[in-house]
């Protein structure tokens, strides 16, 4: 099973997150750095089942620039039906 760490009081924007994705989860260098993409490599390229530990998620999430990225992971786990897994914690 993979498992991924996300602090968001240590990542700066999106693309701190899109780094430590690609860092963390073996996704190829062409990754497009948008939610389009996030959305693909969530649902049909990253190996599940996968665990993602979040972070300070509560305070990111009423931010501008982490809410979407939060929402889509949570529409993802939904979709994919146990095969991805939210923590949220400190």
């Amino acid at each position: 099973m993979l498992t991924l760490h996300f602090d968001f009081e240590n990542l700066s924007d999106r693309q701190a997150f899109y780094r430590a994705l690609m860092q963390q989860s073996a996704c190829p260098v062409d990754f497009g750095n948008n939610l389009d993409a996030l959305w693909d490599w969530l649902t049909g390229g990253m190996a599940l089942p996968a665990t993602f530990y979040l972070a300070h998620a509560d305070d990111a999430s009423v931010s501008a620039e982490f809410a979407p990225v939060l929402a889509l992971l949570e529409e993802a786990q939904q979709q994919l039906e146990g095969e991805l897994r939210l923590v949220r914690g400190e």
